[in-house]
């Protein structure tokens, strides 16, 4: 178990094949005819082969050389999709895909602490079988309910939410109306599309999106929102016993 669940890191991998880079027509404006804004939601690259399968959750851990390389071709497939303003998550892993999009497209780039991932407390930098080992069981539990559950002194799944919701507001209210990318974590991208679908935690906790997967949201004037598209979801069992 790690920040989430592990693919190839290939650009592009988590994109569905009806999500292009940028989104325009009818999809642009919301039935009133008003101007939607979009947010494309970017999760950061392949991590290095030392910190798979660990829980590194807030931390700094470094990509790998497929994710580095793999970043920096994504960021320049999303500069054509024109963003008009880039942000991200401070931890390099994410920060690094950010810049690069930042800088092939002119778009401000905004480092934001609320985007980083979920702190893991205690858990941070074990294994799945180190943390049962020291807490028999805690794992289950934790992915039943991240609330009740969480890692000790790790960071609730309300507090959690809250921060990464006050974070999007901020966002929607900036840049109304506009098109912007935020790189990111799985746990990030989850919450968010907790919100937007309705989820429950332990649904939710089931719906992660892989190295670079990217969701395409849109918002209208009101913050209601919707997904245009999404990679297919991994589930937490692959994701534990992989």
């Amino acid at each position: 178990m790690s920040d989430g669940p592990s693919n190839d890191g290939a650009p592009g991998a988590g994109r569905s094949e009806s999500a292009p880079p940028s989104l325009q027509g009818a999809a642009a404006r919301g039935h009133s005819g008003a101007k939607l804004t979009h947010v494309c939601l970017v999760r950061h690259g392949e991590v290095a082969a030392a910190h798979k399968g660990r829980l590194y959750g807030g931390t700094e851990v470094p990509l790998s050389e497929h994710g580095v390389q793999a970043s920096l071709l994504l960021a320049a497939e999303l500069a054509r999709g024109a963003p008009e303003r880039v942000y991200s998550s401070p931890l390099s892993r994410a920060a690094l895909l950010a810049q690069a999009l930042a800088e092939h497209s002119g778009a401000p780039l905004v480092l934001d602490p609320a985007f980083r991932e979920m702190h893991r407390g205690l858990w941070t930098h074990l294994t799945k079988a180190e943390v049962e080992a020291r807490w028999p069981g805690a794992l289950a539990l934790s992915i039943a309910d991240p609330e009740q559950h969480a890692a000790p002194e790790g960071e609730r799944e309300s507090a959690f939410t809250a921060r990464v919701h006050e974070a999007l507001e901020r966002v929607l209210a900036a840049d109304a109306g506009r098109r912007v990318v935020v790189v990111t974590h799985a746990h990030v991208v989850r919450v968010i599309m907790r919100r937007l679908l309705g989820w429950d935690a332990p649904t939710s906790m089931s719906r992660f999106v892989p190295y670079h997967g990217v969701v395409e949201l849109a918002f209208d004037g009101s913050g209601a929102g919707r997904v245009l598209s999404a990679p297919p979801g991994i589930t937490q069992d692959a994701l534990i016993h992989r």
